[in-house]
């Protein structure tokens, strides 16, 4: 491939990750304008998200001419990449319904870096300095997030938010690791494990009026539809790149919960979650500029 067919594909990649991100950004607004609570609003988000990629996979296996079994059967790789998939989403649900939009966006926004020290730490990968430098920052600043909310309302839901980043860093580390997996099994695994976690516990019949709508929105068009163009940009964009547009996700949510719901962030996490932007926004394009100072760099 020539370097501007190279370059053509980059850009069409970082296309596909910002569509991907667009989409995403009303998942949080969606799941507040949805009035059930939290544990029949998290079925029915999980149980639709599942039935649509089911749906997904049957597609593509009779495409490929698969059997029904190979087409939508997860491995043992699947499965475990799914369950971390499906805390991912739980945790989000339950983050979502119980602090503020902002400080979960935001705290989600330190996944990659998440992703990195485990990946240190579990799969011995060497990390630059800078690396190091912008984690002890963002995790400062979300211990200053999650602390101005201990023994409050907030408490519960920052605390979610940090296992939904951590959910999701660990799903990240394991399609690193076994590049194998298929995401849409294993996301279409993770989704009815987690329904079927939350499933006793819900109410699926209270769902009434626009919630039904809502959901429908996120279960069968915004999160599959984000996450494959995301999925389909990050095969032609560097890893850096990928983490630097998600970034919108963190400002576009909040964005939209402020006009439409009036949820206005506290002072505290919009001065700490502004410091958690920057440093991740710098982290990620010194990671980019290194890594095209690399490729130009000639092979012997």
């Amino acid at each position: 491939m020539t370097d501007g067919a190279k370059a053509q594909t980059g850009w069409h990649g970082g296309w596909f990750v910002l569509a991907g991100v667009t989409i995403l950004s009303p998942d949080a607004l969606l799941v507040r304008l949805i009035g059930a609570d939290e544990m029949t609003t998290a079925f029915w988000r999980l149980l639709l998200l599942g039935l649509t990629l089911l749906l997904a996979a049957v597609w593509r296996g009779v495409r490929r001419r698969q059997s029904l079994r190979h087409a939508v059967m997860p491995t043992r790789d699947d499965m475990l990449a799914g369950a971390f998939y499906g805390g991912t989403s739980l945790c989000f649900i339950l983050s979502i319904k119980n602090t503020d939009v902002a400080n979960t966006l935001v705290i989600i926004a330190a996944t990659p870096l998440i992703a990195g020290l485990i990946g240190v730490f579990l799969f011995r990968r060497q990390q630059a300095l800078r690396t190091w430098i912008a984690s002890i920052v963002v995790f400062v600043s979300l211990a200053v997030i999650v602390g101005q909310g201990l023994g409050g309302v907030n408490m519960k839901g920052d605390l979610l938010a940090l296992g939904t980043a951590v959910c999701l860093a660990c799903y990240f580390n394991v399609l690193g690791v076994k590049i194998h997996i298929d995401s849409v099994r294993a996301m279409m695994a993770g989704a009815f494990l987690a329904t079927a976690v939350v499933a006793p516990m819900s109410h699926p019949a209270a769902i009434a009026g626009l919630d039904f709508v809502w959901l429908l929105l996120l279960g069968c068009l915004v999160l599959p539809l984000s996450f494959t163009l995301i999925s389909r940009g990050a095969k032609h964009i560097p890893a850096a790149e990928v983490g630097l547009i998600m970034l919108a996700e963190a400002i576009f949510g909040s964005i939209l919960v402020w006009i439409f719901i009036g949820e206005v962030p506290t002072a505290v996490t919009f001065i700490a979650g502004g410091i958690v932007i920057a440093t991740l926004a710098l982290h990620s394009l010194m990671a980019l500029r290194d890594h095209r100072q690399r490729r130009k760099i000639p092979t012997a």
